[in-house]
């Protein structure tokens, strides 16, 4: 299956990078082609319409209120048809708002038609791995 993992954590930052390496060679190890595509700074290059299974990671930001990144919601909508296609939605924990900027994100890939199957709080790059295996 092909599995996009499209990311909008901060790039520069050792554990971001750890997590997402982690969650490609999680999804790797099933035997999935896995590509990832980052939504800071990828927006016009970004194409999910050849992906099977869409995973969407954010980080928290900011203590309270669940706020996700600005360029989501455009980046989905440009980003080719993903309408009907399976979908994770993923958050870094951190803060208070974990569980609410993870509904938040479940509710911006809805509108956009993807049926999600499965969400979680990524605690670590270790837990990266073991989230990265139940993709697709």
């Amino acid at each position: 299956m092909r599995v996009a993992i499209l990311h909008f954590l901060p790039s520069g930052r050792d554990k971001n990078e750890k997590i997402i390496r982690n969650l490609e060679n999680g999804a790797a190890a099933k035997g999935h082609q896995v590509t990832v595509y980052n939504g800071i700074k990828d927006t016009s290059n970004i194409k999910l319409s050849f992906s099977e299974y869409l995973a969407v990671i954010v980080p928290v930001t900011g203590l309270f209120g669940g706020k996700l990144p600005p360029r989501l919601t455009e980046v989905l909508a440009n980003a080719g048809t993903i309408s009907g296609k399976k979908g994770a939605a993923l958050v870094v924990k951190g803060g208070f708002s974990s569980g609410k900027t993870c509904r938040n994100l479940m509710k911006a890939m809805e509108v956009e038609g993807v049926r999600l199957d499965y969400f979680e709080e990524v605690l670590d790059a270790d837990h990266a791995t073991a989230v990265g295996k139940k993709l697709g």
